[in-house]
């Protein structure tokens, strides 16, 4: 968000505040729309930040100068008494001049760019910069006012001149306002009430929402509320939209705070088919009237949900021509698989391989988790360029800018062209590390085994032999448990035959399948083949292949059972030509 006025600027102060939250200001006491006059704020500041210093036009024309004196007292003594800025903090005059024969004064052609002073990164708390105002129109007497202006704080403030302060409290002060949570867990259909306890060490603003815990798996919040929404006096809240959202996860607050303790009560709903889950409370209580929200105590409360786990939805990355990926998220409905599409990354053209080492997850709630235990299993990808080396992505949840869904590469290697065909296999020895199967050029296939090392490129073990023989399939397609035994199995497309076999998981790392068993045959007419993982939120996995002639996308239901993992197949869209690769 950047550095910035945040509540009660010298500019625009209360209404931007009210703004920002979708609140209209209400306009104030009427005046003669060409009398002149301002008006000047305290300001609360964090320290290493950098206010400008000046009055607010209320209302007229201001055709003249406005003279600024800074001061470390408040400007209640003689003329020029404590002139100046505390130690270590540095002023920049900007468009203004400094006035000739006096300390600390600037004479300002009204503009809006008055002085600007940065407070020193470690400023004592309560450091506080005195200025006083006077507003001299264009034939008035100028030395008038600088001596108004440096003795601001002993005259009565009037239209034209008067004083403020800014008043430095450090991360420590800002601390001192807490929040306690009060949040029984929730059961589907019930209702229960939470309470949250806000202690209000300085007056300020408070936002407050509701989502997902970290790490929790999208969907299944079904929680109604907040519902009979009330706060003790004190502290004052409103919806940040117009109307408060049905759903939990979509309600914020923005909260207005005096000094004291406070509290908020609500209650809320689980619906019928709720699921297991952890939901968080967050507030970030902000008492700078300048910087970011970056300088807001955020703390967070966590409440539990029962019902069913939350099964992970999958998605499809798909590469067109350009070297573009394509994600399309996962719905979990068999219907429509499929939901909204977003660009994932640029510049996959160059490679000849691709191949994901699990099936791709969602993500979870994150905003932003790198690479790390967490990620695992989600989706790691692997990717041999011409030259034959091989580049390792890791799963990350992050922004685009990034190159969402992944981390930057790692290399893992050089001499990968030796194979004629890389595959993820999922996590076949079950040691939480997914792992790569890659055949030679004689038919002979190899496994190698995941690390599960983040640091540097070693992310494989010395490659294991699992047989000959694998020539005679032109696809093959694995990652995942297709027959309910917890085991990752593998597809393998015949050559020419177009039949189709299963080769069940033993959990082995030596020995990793067992004795094919043929599914059917006819698969010779998909160029694509994809074991996606989860797609109908059934718990099973499932698999995509696409039509070679016509482009179009078949979803073939997993059923959990060995003899006959798949259902019959479902059309789920057309128009995927378009694409060189999915995985």
């Amino acid at each position: 968000m950047g550095k910035r006025m945040r509540r009660a600027a010298a500019t625009t102060g209360t209404a931007a505040l009210l703004a920002v939250a979708g609140v209209t200001a209400g306009t104030g006491t009427a005046v003669a729309a060409d009398e002149v006059r301002f008006s000047a704020q305290d300001i609360v500041i964090p320290p290493g930040t950098n206010p400008r210093i000046g009055p607010s036009p209320d209302s007229g024309t201001a055709d003249g100068r406005v003279v600024i004196a800074l001061s470390t007292k408040p400007l209640t003594g003689p003329a020029g008494d404590g002139a100046g800025v505390p130690r270590g903090f540095e002023v920049d005059p900007l468009h203004c001049t400094e006035a000739p024969g006096v300390t600390a004064v600037y004479l300002c052609h009204y503009s809006g760019m008055f002085p600007e002073i940065t407070a020193p990164a470690d400023a004592a708390d309560m450091t506080t910069v005195h200025w006083g105002y006077a507003y001299v129109p264009r034939n008035g007497s100028l030395a008038e006012g600088i001596e108004a202006a440096r003795t601001a704080g002993a005259r009565p403030a009037d239209a034209t001149h008067g004083t403020g302060k800014v008043i430095v409290k450090t991360a420590a002060h800002a601390a001192l306002n807490t929040v306690a949570y009060e949040l029984p867990s929730l059961s589907p259909g019930k209702t229960v009430h939470h309470r949250l306890r806000v202690h209000s060490n300085d007056a300020g603003t408070m936002r407050l929402g509701f989502s997902l815990a970290a790490g929790q798996e999208r969907g299944g919040i079904r929680i109604g509320g907040p519902q009979n929404f009330t706060t003790s006096s004190g502290l004052s809240c409103r919806p940040s939209y117009s109307d408060v959202a049905k759903s939990l996860t979509g309600t914020s607050y923005w909260c207005d705070a005096e000094a004291g303790d406070h509290t908020i009560d609500y209650d809320v709903t689980g619906g019928a088919d709720l699921s297991a889950q952890k939901v968080g409370v967050l507030t970030a209580y902000g008492i700078y009237d300048w910087g970011g929200f970056e300088y807001d105590v955020y703390r967070k409360g966590t409440f539990t949900t029962t019902g069913p786990v939350v099964r992970p939805m999958h998605f499809l990355l798909a590469r067109d021509s350009s070297g573009a990926l394509v994600r399309h998220y996962g719905t979990g409905e068999a219907a429509a698989p499929f939901g909204s599409r977003t660009e994932a990354a640029r510049g996959w053209q160059g490679y000849n391989v691709i191949t994901a080492l699990s099936p791709l997850r969602n993500d979870p709630n994150y905003s932003d988790m790198k690479p790390s235990a967490v990620t695992r299993g989600r989706g790691d990808t692997v990717a041999r360029d011409a030259s034959g080396t091989l580049w390792y992505y890791d799963r990350q949840f992050v922004s685009h800018q990034y190159g969402y869904p992944y981390a930057p590469r790692v290399r893992v290697g050089s001499g990968w062209n030796v194979y004629d065909r890389l595959d993820g296999a999922g996590d076949v020895d079950r040691d939480g590390y997914a792992d790569l199967l890659a055949r030679d050029k004689a038919g002979v296939l190899w496994l190698y085994k995941g690390t599960g090392r983040l640091t540097d490129g070693k992310r494989f073990k010395a490659p294991v032999r699992v047989g000959a023989g694998w020539a005679a399939y032109d696809r093959l397609a694995g990652g995942d448990d297709l027959t309910g035994d917890g085991r990752p199995d593998l597809l393998a497309r015949e050559r020419g035959t177009g039949v189709l076999w299963l080769y069940k998981g033993t959990g082995s790392g030596t020995a990793p399948y067992a004795t094919r068993t043929r599914i059917g045959a006819g698969w010779g007419a998909y160029d694509q083949l994809v074991v996606t993982g989860d797609l109908t939120d059934d718990g099973r996995a499932d698999a995509v292949a696409r039509e070679r002639a016509t482009g179009v996308l078949w979803l073939y239901k997993g059923t959990g059972k060995a003899t006959a993992p798949f259902t019959g197949r479902t059309r789920i869209g057309a128009d995927w030509g378009v694409y060189n690769h999915l995985f």
